[in-house]
């Protein structure tokens, strides 16, 4: 296992680990996340992780870009059963672990909103 394998298995256990009554609710505004660098799982209440994702600036990755996602978990879910956990990283560890991180962390999880990301031996 190299570095950035063991670093993601680390930070998956810590990100997973998070209890559901600890993770910010999902608001329009998302007042309850923070604008700082690091992991995130969307995770339902009773059927675990939806996403995992990382971010630069939570808050407005999910004030942007995630916009359409979180209305179809609302649509599928109730609102008061979906909840975010958040790991802090600093930048240089989002811009250093990138896309092979959140690959990692993609391929062990499996989570059902995520887009089927390649294996790093397809993508060879």
């Amino acid at each position: 296992m190299n570095e950035i394998e063991e670093q993601a298995e680390r930070l998956l256990q810590t990100l997973l680990s998070v209890p559901f009554e600890s993770c910010a609710l999902i608001t329009r505004e998302f007042r309850d996340l923070p604008l700082s660098p690091g992991l995130y799982a969307v995770k339902h209440r009773e059927h675990g992780l939806l996403y995992i994702g990382k971010a630069k600036k939570l808050r407005e990755r999910f004030r942007g870009g995630h916009k359409a996602c979180t209305w179809s978990w609302l649509d599928d879910y109730d609102h008061r059963d979906i909840a975010i956990a958040f790991v802090p990283l600093s930048m240089v560890d989002v811009l250093k672990l990138g896309d092979e991180l959140e690959s990692i962390l993609i391929h062990a999880t499996q989570p059902p909103y995520n887009a089927r990301y390649p294996s790093r031996d397809e993508r060879s």
